[in-house]
């Protein structure tokens, strides 16, 4: 057997059993993702406003805006608030909020969680951003009295 017939063959088999000729289609990750108090929509996604992991009791808006990678418009992507050691004001690794949502952008999206009305609790907290049931990442962050 010459050797174009052997590539051919070989070329032929793979075709058939889907592997080698055509890329893999990867799970969606995230390649950035930042705090602060606000965000600024732009043209090709967002951008944080007084980007910061230490937030006060006061602040009015937490805001997470991420860098996508493998994704699309329209992807599913889900957020979940979540008050790790806030001490005896809820049990440690309490859900604040979660929210679905598709992508706007198909490198961005953001999620924020509004002030509840006491303000909020000094502590540990953190927000994990999943695809369908694949954690993505998590986003460590503290409230801090002044």
């Amino acid at each position: 057997m010459s050797s174009k017939m052997i590539l051919a063959v070989a070329m032929a088999i793979t075709s058939i059993l889907g592997v080698g000729t055509r890329a893999v289609s990867a799970q969606p990750r995230i390649t950035d993702a930042v705090l602060g108090t606000d965000s600024k929509e732009k043209a090709d996604g967002y951008e944080i406003v007084n980007a910061t992991s230490e937030f006060r009791p006061d602040t009015a808006k937490l805001v997470c805006v991420f860098k996508v990678a493998g994704a699309g418009i329209g992807t599913s992507v889900r957020g979940v608030w979540i008050a790790e050691d806030v001490g005896p004001v809820a049990p440690p690794n309490y859900k604040i909020d979660e929210k679905s949502l598709t992508l706007p952008f198909i490198n961005a999206g953001r999620f924020s969680l509004t002030k509840p009305n006491g303000g909020w609790p000094v502590g540990a907290y953190r927000l994990e951003i999943y695809f369908g049931d694949v954690l993505a990442k998590t986003v460590k962050f503290t409230v801090k009295a002044p």
